[in-house]
């Protein structure tokens, strides 16, 4: 029987992460299928490749990542120009990014409102809460409270300490210091409204005035764009994804 020859070894023998990744770029060999006799199906290594034929394949690799990275590069190009479009067209309906975010936010709020989670956990609390109310102890503690209310509400110590603080109110009240005090206060809380309406209306001026400017919609498209983006990134994301699949077929 003869002994192996180094090719054998080295296919047989345990490889690193490192030499696995050598193996595979530089010694990876070819395979063809086989139908032996009994209709079975097998694959036979092919003799290894040659250094020129390596690198002709190589070249082609090289001009299908070229090909697929200048795709990369035209779709980017196509969705910057749509999500700029998309941006117009909102500020001409008057979609401001801040609208559309807290749009974003209120239906995110409700997906989690409405998940299975959510809804679950509602309605093992509302279990827990009709155990407690059902159950005998919380029934007896109820009790007592009311019975300990009733004692207190009708207990002379209440009702004198309810007539005092009611009699030390009408003096309070009825005493010149008091309407005074309360002349002065409703002078000045008028003064203060006025003051606040005429601030009101000047800043609600200033604030219109300030977004019909240029530079407000320039700051305006571009939070918009950031948006934008920040939603695409996800597709960006995705679609990166399907491209590098691609180029991994490929390679």
């Amino acid at each position: 029987m003869s002994s192996p020859s180094k090719e054998d070894s080295a296919f047989s023998s345990p490889r690193s992460e490192d030499e696995h990744m050598m193996y595979d770029n530089l010694e990876s060999p070819t395979f063809e299928t086989v139908e032996g006799v009994d209709g079975a199906v097998s694959e036979q290594p092919q003799a290894l490749q040659n250094p020129e034929e390596r690198e002709r394949e190589m070249e082609e690799y090289r001009r299908s990542l070229e090909i697929v990275e200048g795709e990369i590069a035209t779709l980017r190009q196509v969705l910057g120009s749509k999500v700029r479009y998309a941006s117009e067209l909102k500020r001409k309906m008057g979609i401001t990014p801040f609208q559309e975010l807290k749009q974003d936010l209120h239906y995110g709020f409700k997906t989690i409102k409405e998940s299975d989670t959510v809804v679950k956990t509602n309605e093992k609390l509302t279990n827990v809460k009709e155990r407690i109310t059902a159950s005998n102890a919380y029934q007896k503690t109820n009790e007592k409270l009311v019975e300990m209310n009733d004692k207190i509400t009708h207990s002379q110590a209440y009702h004198k300490t309810n007539d005092y603080l009611g009699e030390l109110n009408n003096k309070i009240s009825n005493s010149s210091t008091y309407q005074k005090t309360s002349s002065a206060v409703k002078t000045a809380s008028e003064k203060t409204n006025a003051a606040v309406s005429s601030f009101g209306a000047s800043v609600t001026k200033k604030l219109g005035d300030l977004r019909n400017s240029n530079t407000f919609k320039s700051v305006e498209e571009k939070v918009g764009g950031a948006y934008s983006n920040v939603k695409t990134s996800r597709s960006i994301g995705n679609m990166k994804g399907r491209l590098g699949m691609v180029s991994d077929r490929v390679l």
